[in-house]
């Protein structure tokens, strides 16, 4: 289950997972959604999500989540098998991401009632990864090094969602430890591409 979740989530893996993704992308393309309005509809589960977080409703919460990881693939083949590529759905798709990964954060935050610190430094980190792929690649062809990427991100929230919603250990726990986890995977990985991309020019 988890190598099917990487392969479908990450973009390290998406190549792997064409016959998971491809049919999935078809059905939506069949409907008549357009890649943008599959990014805005990202954008609205992840905003759900924060809200239906912060107010405890966890199994609501991870389903939404789960949306929100499956939609965030789903913009990007659809445009690429309906041909619908752009450089705007792109700048919308990144756009869309941070606001969305805020509004998760903020969620969890006010879910615990504190960590608040620790939530500002995932966010920072979770912001500056992205930010840095996208400086760096200004002068490279591609900067995607590093271990915490947006896919994987969310594959560590869900993980932590699903284990608060089965009340296997004391409330908060699974979220403060999966928070702990992003903080050190996100400045590393920010860490790792200002020293490959120094390696690089």
């Amino acid at each position: 289950m988890e190598k099917i979740l990487l392969a479908v989530l990450s973009s390290k893996y998406r190549d792997q997972a064409g016959a998971l993704i491809n049919p999935a992308a078809r059905a939506l393309a069949s409907l008549g959604l357009e890649p943008n309005s599959i990014t805005q509809l990202g954008l609205v589960s992840g905003l759900i999500a924060g809200v239906v977080l912060s107010m405890g409703m966890l199994w609501l919460g991870f389903f939404s989540l789960l949306l929100t990881a499956f939609l965030d693939v789903m913009d990007g083949a659809v445009a690429r098998i309906t041909g619908r590529t752009s450089r705007f759905g792109g700048f919308l798709d990144a756009v869309c991401d941070r606001y969305s990964d805020a509004a998760i954060l903020i969620g969890i935050a006010v879910y615990l009632q504190g960590h608040y610190v620790l939530v500002f430094v995932v966010l920072l980190g979770s912001l500056m990864v992205s930010y840095t792929r996208s400086k760096a690649e200004n002068y490279l062809t591609k900067c995607d090094v590093g271990m915490a990427e947006r896919a994987e991100r969310l594959i560590v929230i869900i993980a932590a969602a699903l284990i608060e919603a089965l009340g296997l250990f004391s409330p908060g726990k699974a979220f403060v430890a999966a928070l702990w986890v992003l903080a050190v995977l996100t400045h590393l990985t920010v860490l790792q591409r200002v020293l490959f991309t120094r390696s690089r020019l």
